[in-house]
C-alpha cells in the first residue's frame, strides 16, 4: 500500500542571514576610461551632440507632416560596464527600458539637449570628484539597426528590410513604464530590542513604505500615460487592436512595470514605432500555433463492455485549455464539469472540439484521464475531474490560430477556475505552443503571464514544448541534417510559451523500436521523438523538464523523396472525437498528448497533498524522474541528455510513495524568503548507513521548486524575478555544526556544491552537463551516487535568497530530498522514519517548553 511508504516531513531546523558572493571586479574597460577622461568625455558629448540635433530636426519634421509627437524621449542602446548594476544611468539623465545582456541597455532620454548627461561628462572630464566616474562605465552609444536586433523577434528581424508600408502585419508589442524606478529596496529591519510591530511605527520604516508605494504609483501613472500614447499612435495610422478588446475598448496586458498588447498595424505604423516609439522593448511578428498531428484513419465500429465509474468526489480538478472536449465521450463524460465549461473562441459559444480527423483536446483529455491503457473491458475508476476551456477554433490540426490574445485567455481561465471557482482548480494542462521557436533575448507576454498566474494563484502550468513541424523535419533531411543532431539546430528549441519559468514543460520521447523493411521509427524506444523541441530554454534554463510518450515519426528508407507517416505501431493510444463506439485509435503523436501524462501525475500528487502548494506537485514530478538507459547510450555528452529530455522520465509510484530502499522527505507547507535570508533543513542519516567500512552506493536527490513574481523589461533570472533562490548541501564528512557555520557565517565559497560529482551542478562548470547551472531554473533538481560511509549522522540543505528586483517581494518554495539504496542491500526507509520520528518529538517539545517559559 502506498501508506506503508509515504513520503516524510522535512523539518527545518535554522534560519539566518546568509554569507553570499559579492559583485565581480570593475571591468578593465572602465579603469581604461578613468585614465583617458578626456577622450573618452569628448566621445559621450559628441554622441550627445548628434543625437540632440538629430532628434531637434525630426521633431520639427514631424510637426510638418503632421505625424503622432514623440512624447516618450529618445530611444538609444547603449554599450554599459556589464559588472555594474544599471541604476547609475539614472543620474546621467536615462530611463532604462530594458536590461538586456553583456552589458547592452535600451535606455530613453526625455530631455533632447542632453543637459544632465553634459554636466555629468564635463565634472568626469575635469575630475570634479571621485564620485564623477559613471560616465566611464559607458562604452559605446549604438545605432538604430543594433537596437532593432535586441528587441525584435527573429520572424520580424528576418523579414525587416522587406517590410512593406501599406502591408498590414500582426505583431506582439511590449513597453516599458518601470520609469528610474530600479530594484525596490529591502525593509529596514527592527533593532534587537523593538519589537516588530513597534518598529513598523517608526519613522524609518514610514519612510521606507511611503517610497515603496510611490515607487509603484509612478509605474502605475506611467502605465496609465504610456497604454494612451501607445493607443493614439495607432489609431492615427488606423491601426487594430487585435483580440484585446472588451465591449469595443483595448485591453493591454499589465504587469508590474511594463504592458503588452497585440496589433495589426500598417508598415508604415511599424516603422514609425521602432524608430520612435522609445519605450518598445520587444516586438515580434505573431506566428502560428502548433499542436500535435493527427492522420485521418477509418475505424471499425467497436462495442466495448467496459464500465467507467466516475472520480471520488474529492479528486483533483484539471483544467484542459485547449480546442474544446466532446464532453459526451463515453471514456470522458463522468469526468467533466460541464457546467463549468467555457469557450473563449469569438463568434462561438460552443465548448466542443471541432478540430478534425478525431480532435485534439478531447485527446489531451483522454490522456489525462488515461495515460497508460485505454480499457475495452472491466471497470476502470477515473483519476480526475477535467474542467473545458475552449481556446482554439476548428481550422486544422496544424495551425490554429486562437481568436484571443493567448496571455489574456491564460489570465482568463485561471480567473474563472482557479479564483472564482467555488472548488479551484490547481492543475492547467495547457498542450499549446507557436509553430516556431522562442525567443530567448526577453520573456514573451504569454510566458510572464504563465509566471505572474502562477505566483499569484498557487496554481501549476503543464506545457507542451510545442512540436517540430513536419515540413522543417522534412527540410532537414533535404538538406542532409539527420536526426539527432537536427534537434540541436536552432530551429528545433522549444517553442513560446515553453520557456515560462514557472511552468513544468513536457518533451516527448518514443515508446517504439519499430522497423520494416521499408520503414522505420525515428528514434528508438525512450529516445527523443523525432519531433520533440529541445533546449535550453531561456537564459539558459533546464528545459523541457522532463518527457513522456508522445509517439514518433516513421522514415522511408531508400528513396529520394522524405516520407513521414505514422503507423499504428509509432503512435500511443488516444481517445479520438467520435460516434459512440469509435472510441479511440493509435493516429496521432505530438508533444500534446505526452504533457496530459504529466499533468495526471501531478493530480495524483495532489490527491497526497491537497492543501499544499502546487511548487511540491512540481517538485515530486521532477524528483521522481529518471533518464532511461537508452537515451545515455545515444548520447554520450550529459549536456545533450539535459538539453533533449531535462531531468528524465518521471514515474507516479516515485512521485507518490517509496519502498524499503528509497526515502523522500517533503515541505508540505508553504515556505518563503526574502533577500538575505536562508532556511536550513537536516535529515537525519541512521548508523547503519554511514558507520566507517560500510560503503552502499546511496543516490542523493534534491528538488527546489521556487516561484517569485515576474518583472520583464530586465533579463537574466536574477532580474527578471523579484527574488531568486539557490540550495547548497553539506559536504562530504561535514556535521550541522560546521554546515551552520559555513552557510550563515564564514561563506566559504570552496567546494560550495557539497563536494559530491552533481549532475546538473551549481555553477555551469562544476556539474557534469557543463553550460548548465542549477541556478539558472526555479526547478532546481540535482542528483548523485555517493558511498555511504561519505556521510555523517546527518545531511544538509540549505535554501537561500538572492537579490531580485524587489527584496520585499519574497520567493516561495517546496524542497524534496530522496536518499535510495540503489542496489537494494539496505532497508533505509524505517532507518530513516524512525529518526524522523524522534527529531520531531523533539522539536515539538523545544516548542512546548518554549511556550511555557513565555507564558
Amino acid at each position: 500500500m502506498a501508506g506503508d511508504f509515504s513520503h516524510l516531513p522535512l523539518s527545518m531546523v535554522l534560519h539566518g542571514k546568509p554569507i553570499l558572493r559579492g559583485q565581480g571586479p570593475t571591468d578593465p574597460r572602465t579603469l581604461e576610461n578613468r585614465k583617458n577622461r578626456k577622450s573618452h568625455g569628448g566621445y559621450i558629448k559628441s554622441k550627445a551632440a548628434q543625437l540632440s540635433k538629430f532628434w531637434r530636426d525630426k521633431q520639427e519634421e514631424r510637426v510638418k507632416e503632421q505625424l503622432p509627437e514623440i512624447k516618450t524621449g529618445i530611444p538609444i542602446l547603449l554599450e554599459i560596464d556589464p559588472n555594474n548594476d544599471v541604476s547609475f544611468l539614472k543620474g546621467l539623465g536615462f530611463e532604462v527600458v530594458s536590461e538586456l545582456d553583456d552589458g547592452y541597455v535600451i535606455v530613453s532620454n526625455g530631455d533632447f539637449d542632453f543637459v544632465t548627461l553634459y554636466s555629468k561628462t564635463e565634472d568626469f572630464i575635469n575630475e570634479v570628484s571621485n564620485r564623477c566616474n559613471t560616465p566611464a562605465r559607458v562604452y559605446a552609444f549604438h545605432e538604430d539597426e543594433s537596437r532593432f536586433k535586441k528587441i525584435f523577434g527573429s520572424n520580424l528581424m528576418s523579414m525587416w528590410r522587406s517590410i512593406n508600408e501599406n502591408e498590414k502585419y500582426e505583431l506582439d508589442v511590449s513597453i516599458s513604464c518601470s520609469g528610474n524606478v530600479f530594484n525596490l529596496e529591502q525593509p529596514p529591519l527592527p533593532p534587537d530590542d523593538v519589537s516588530e510591530e513597534e518598529f513598523k511605527q517608526s519613522r524609518r520604516y514610514q519612510n521606507w513604505q511611503k517610497k515603496y508605494y510611490e515607487a509603484y504609483e509612478l509605474w502605475d501613472e506611467l502605465k496609465s500615460e504610456r497604454e494612451q500614447q501607445f493607443e493614439e499612435f495607432v489609431s492615427h495610422y488606423n491601426g487594430e487592436f487585435i483580440s484585446s478588446y472588451v465591449d469595443g475598448e483595448p485591453i493591454f496586458l499589465e504587469f508590474c512595470d511594463s504592458f503588452s498588447v497585440r496589433v495589426k498595424i500598417s508598415g508604415k505604423c511599424l516603422k514609425d514605432l521602432v524608430y520612435n516609439f522609445s519605450p518598445i522593448f520587444s516586438i515580434e511578428y505573431v506566428g502560428d500555433l502548433c499542436i500535435g498531428e493527427s492522420t485521418e484513419t477509418i475505424l471499425e465500429d467497436f462495442d466495448f463492455d467496459v464500465t467507467i465509474i466516475p472520480p471520488d468526489d474529492d479528486a483533483p480538478i484539471v483544467a484542459v485549455i485547449d480546442s474544446g472536449i466532446q464532453e459526451g465521450h463515453k471514456y470522458i463524460e463522468p469526468a467533466i464539469l460541464s457546467d463549468d465549461s467555457k469557450c473563449y473562441v469569438k463568434g462561438t459559444t460552443s465548448v466542443l472540439d471541432e478540430v478534425r480527423d478525431g480532435g485534439h483536446g478531447t485527446r489531451v483529455a483522454g490522456a489525462i484521464l488515461y495515460p497508460f491503457k485505454i480499457p475495452q473491458f472491466g471497470t476502470y475508476k477515473l483519476p480526475c475531474f477535467i474542467r473545458n476551456a475552449r481556446v482554439l477554433d476548428e481550422k486544422n490540426e496544424h495551425s490554429i490560430r486562437s481568436s484571443v490574445f493567448p496571455p489574456l485567455f491564460i489570465k482568463a481561465v485561471v480567473n474563472e477556475f482557479a479564483i472564482k471557482a467555488e472548488r479551484k482548480t490547481k492543475i492547467f494542462n495547457h498542450s499549446i505552443a507557436e509553430m516556431n521557436s522562442c525567443e530567448i533575448k526577453h520573456m514573451s507576454p504569454w510566458a510572464t503571464e504563465m509566471d505572474l498566474q502562477s505566483y499569484e494563484n498557487d496554481i501549476l502550468f503543464i506545457q507542451a514544448t510545442g512540436n517540430l513541424h513536419i515540413n522543417t523535419i522534412k527540410d532537414f533531411h533535404a538538406e542532409k541534417i539527420p536526426y539527432p543532431t537536427y534537434l540541436f539546430d536552432d530551429k528545433s528549441r522549444i517553442a513560446n510559451p515553453a520557456q515560462s519559468m514557472q511552468a513544468l514543460t513536457v518533451g516527448s520521447i518514443s515508446h517504439s523500436n519499430y522497423e520494416t523493411e521499408d520503414t522505420r521509427a525515428i528514434g528508438g524506444r525512450d529516445e527523443p521523438s523525432a519531433f520533440s523541441r529541445a533546449g535550453s530554454g531561456i537564459w539558459n534554463s533546464v528545459k523541457p523538464d522532463v518527457v513522456e510518450y508522445g509517439g514518433t515519426w516513421a522514415i522511408n528508407k531508400e528513396g529520394e523523396d522524405v516520407r513521414l507517416t505514422t503507423p499504428s505501431e509509432v503512435c500511443t493510444d488516444l481517445l479520438r472525437v467520435s460516434p459512440e463506439g469509435r472510441a479511440f485509435s493509435k493516429d496521432a503523436i505530438g508533444t500534446s498528448f505526452s504533457t496530459p501524462k504529466v499533468a495526471y501525475i501531478a493530480a495524483e500528487v495532489q490527491k497526497l497533498y491537497p492543501n499544499a502548494p502546487a511548487l511540491l506537485y512540481r517538485a515530486l514530478v521532477a524528483q521522481s524522474a529518471r533518464w532511461p538507459e537508452n537515451i545515455q547510450k545515444k548520447f554520450s555528452d550529459t549536456k545533450d541528455i539535459v538539453r533533449h529530455i531535462g531531468y528524465g522520465l518521471p514515474d507516479v509510484v516515485r512521485a507518490t510513495q517509496n519502498d524499503e530502499y528509497r526515502v523522500t522527505l517533503v515541505t508540505e507547507e508553504s515556505l518563503s524568503l526574502r533577500e538575505g535570508q536562508s532556511h536550513i533543513f537536516k535529515i537525519p542519516i541512521p548508523e547503519e548507513l554511514y558507520s566507517v567500512g560500510e560503503d552502499f552506493d546511496v543516490r542523493i536527490e534534491i528538488t527546489l521548486s521556487y516561484v517569485a513574481k515576474p518583472r520583464n523589461t530586465r533579463r537574466t533570472l536574477g532580474r527578471y524575478l523579484s527574488t531568486w533562490l539557490d540550495w547548497r548541501c553539506s559536504k562530504i564528512g561535514e556535521n550541522i555544526d560546521s554546515f551552520a557555520d559555513r552557510i550563515l557565517k564564514t561563506g566559504s565559497t570552496v567546494d560550495d556544491d557539497g563536494n559530491f560529482k552533481w549532475v546538473i551542478g551549481e555553477q555551469s562548470n562544476h556539474g557534469q552537463a557543463k553550460d548548465f547551472s542549477r541556478s539558472y531554473s526555479t526547478l532546481q533538481k540535482d542528483w548523485t551516487v555517493v558511498k555511504s560511509n561519505q556521510l555523517t549522522d546527518s545531511f544538509c540543505v540549505a535554501v537561500r535568497g538572492h537579490k531580485g528586483w524587489d527584496a520585499n517581494i519574497p520567493a516561495k518554495y517546496s524542497l524534496v530530498v530522496s536518499f535510495e539504496a540503489i542496489n537494494q542491500d539496505i532497508a533505509i526507509y524505517e532507518l530513516v522514519r524512525n529518526l524522523v520520528e524522534i527529531e520531531i518529538d523533539n522539536l515539538e517539545q523545544e516548542i512546548e517548553v518554549e511556550g511555557s517559559i513565555q507564558e
